[in-house]
């Protein structure tokens, strides 16, 4: 369980920065970059939604002339549904895709997710009174069964990210410094499950101009997509990276490489030096100077993904995993070598892995639910990384190492280059694996 002091600590590695307004009335910058964490345990509830909260506050921030744009696989939020209302009907365009599956009345949803396309629908089709504007603001789904821009008879839009062109972040307009250019790339939906069951992450780049510019293009293409029934304009191999400073955002699908793959491949030595996975200051990593990988992933199917975590383990490198869902023994096809790989002994110790899927526990006393499970989908490189060591690396997003993720969806991923963002991640990785259950005596990193 995690402690008051531990969330205190995920908290303050939160980008809102809540301090009262100086006594010369200097404005106060609540929107900076970093990440925000959810914690689904916390028992009085301000924990399960930090992100919620955050992600109200940047949008009750939106000023008049700004635009806020919202890729999501499912909306279920009637608070969410209702601040965009509001900052429609005080000239902020509001533009929101959603994949099928939030709207489905049949689905797992309810009818949450249709309440807010008709809540949001019929505020943005209002007449403003005489001498108001409105923004120009939609609410779009992908079509059944599809995501809205790969093409694929089996995917979603699995999206979960959130673009603003200026905010203030503090749940007014008219309270702090606006800020431009701000990037949420989550891992959770706007759901009640994604509050209390599931662990998330928000990660926050503010003032990034060419990486809002990069995902303002990838949203676009899926809206023109989406308006395109004849799917003329679908993808199949996504081409739109996108490096900004410290951040680098990858946009799917893709049909020829897999970029997790490839960045694990990029795990290396400073050039020159003779063993993989070393070479980093001593304490830096491990203790003798080991690259440590660290994946919080919900679902992990990929063999190839498996086989070079394998292979980087096999090498040297401390790898440690939490999870909640792997392909096992039973899986059908070639997904079964995934366990394969990640249970198999190296020359230098077995992978540790972690599996947090136990959110059918209960109390027996009182018979409330007490378990939680891993929803984030981030990978953490603390050492040597494309030939400097001591580095120190996040890459999250929307993206599980699943195949569909791959070829199928409509995803983002965002690496983000910075010890700070990177330390507030590990530490969330540690509550995480204290959450979970060990699944062979080696235990994690320290």
């Amino acid at each position: 369980m995690i402690t008051k002091k531990a969330l205190s600590a995920f908290v303050v590695c939160g980008l809102l920065t809540m301090a009262a307004p100086s006594a010369s009335a200097v404005p106060t910058t609540f929107v900076t970059t970093g990440p925000v964490f959810n914690n689904p345990q916390d028992p009085d509830g301000t924990g399960q939604k930090a992100i919620l909260g955050h992600v109200g506050r940047l949008i009750g921030g939106a000023p008049s002339g700004s635009s806020i744009r919202i890729s999501l696989y499912a909306f279920g939020s009637d608070w969410i549904a209702g601040l965009l209302a509001d900052a429609h009907r005080r000239n902020v365009d509001v533009q929101v895709l959603v994949d099928h599956t939030s709207v489905e009345t049949d689905g797992w949803m309810g009818s949450s997710g249709a309440s807010v396309m008709n809540k949001l629908t019929a505020a943005f089709a209002e007449v403003p009174p005489p001498g108001t504007t409105y923004g120009t603001s939609w609410f779009r789904v992908c079509a059944a069964d599809q995501p809205c821009l790969a093409e694929s008879g089996v995917g979603v839009n699995h999206n979960k990210f959130f673009l603003f062109s200026r905010t203030t972040g503090s749940g007014s307009p008219a309270n702090g410094v606006p800020v431009d250019n701000v990037v949420v790339q989550s891992s959770g939906n706007l759901t009640a499950s994604d509050l209390s069951v599931l662990w998330n992450d928000a990660m926050t780049v503010a003032g990034n101009e060419a990486l809002h510019a990069g995902y303002t293009r990838y949203f676009d293409r899926m809206a023109a997509s989406q308006a395109r029934a004849d799917g003329s304009l679908r993808a199949t191999d996504l081409s739109m990276d996108t490096q900004a400073g410290a951040a680098k955002a990858y946009f799917f699908p893709r049909a020829t490489t897999d970029v997790i793959v490839n960045i694990l491949s990029t795990v290396d030595n400073p050039v020159g030096s003779a063993a993989t996975c070393h070479g980093n200051t001593p304490g830096h990593g491990t203790a003798d100077g080991r690259t440590v990988i660290r994946i919080a992933n919900g679902h992990i199917s990929r063999p190839a993904v498996a086989r070079k975590l394998w292979e980087l383990a096999d090498a040297g490198c401390y790898i440690d995993i939490v999870y909640a869902k792997l392909s096992d023994y039973e899986a059908l096809g070639e997904h079964r070598e995934t366990a394969y790989w990640l249970t198999r002994s190296t020359r230098a110790g077995r992978i540790s892995l972690h599996r947090l899927n136990n959110s059918g526990l209960e109390d027996p006393v009182s018979g409330q639910a007490t378990g939680t499970s891993s929803h984030t989908k981030y990978l953490l490189v603390e050492g040597s990384y494309n030939g400097l060591k001591d580095q120190k690396i996040v890459f999250t997003g929307s993206h599980t190492f699943t195949g569909l993720a791959l070829t199928d969806n409509d995803e983002a991923l965002l690496k983000y280059v910075d010890a700070k963002v990177h330390d507030a991640y590990a530490e969330n990785f540690r509550a995480q694996r204290s959450a979970s259950v060990a699944e062979a005596a080696y235990g994690g990193a320290p």
